[in-house]
């Protein structure tokens, strides 16, 4: 199998289009396409580690410099080593990091896109600050204007 058909195996084995890697590698979907099928064979070396980081595979999987049964032994060995580390967790951390290795790997790119954008939406939120309205100085400002402002910032349903 070559360099390409490998490729073009880790992208079907996660459900994703031809435009949709092509993005994530920062490549054309018409270089894909060539990467896919052995048109272009000199991949450069960025791709490929891109490819594989996206894939959970090896760069040396990708390269035919590793066989399958190989990655799989690394991979279940790492695989357990990471879960007796989650198993140390507090047990509701460790029920939801179950959770997400359970996940198919396209699914694990969506949670992983969901969480970044709920922390954006979290910093954004925490950025706000209340502005506060100043008294106008255009103008002479009585006693009456006053507690009227006041009453209208005391407001809770304003």
């Amino acid at each position: 199998m070559t360099v390409g058909e490998r490729i073009k195996e880790v992208r079907t084995k996660l459900g994703m289009s031809q435009v949709d890697f092509a993005d994530k590698i920062n490549v054309s979907k018409q270089t894909l396409y060539k990467y896919e099928n052995n048109i272009i064979t000199n991949i450069p070396s960025d791709k490929v580690e891109e490819a594989a980081r996206i894939g959970n595979v090896s760069p040396a999987y990708l390269m035919g410099w590793e066989s399958e049964s190989e990655m799989h032994y690394f991979e279940k060995f790492a695989t357990q080593a990471i879960a007796d580390l989650i198993d140390a967790l507090p047990d509701n951390i460790a029920s939801h990091t179950h959770d997400y290795y359970e996940l198919s790997l396209h699914n694990q790119m969506l949670v992983n896109k969901y969480t970044k954008n709920l922390l954006a939406n979290q910093h954004m939120e925490e950025e706000l600050t209340v502005q506060a309205a100043h008294e106008r100085t255009d103008i002479e400002v009585t006693d009456e204007m006053r507690q009227h402002d006041d009453d209208i910032m005391d407001d809770e349903n304003f």
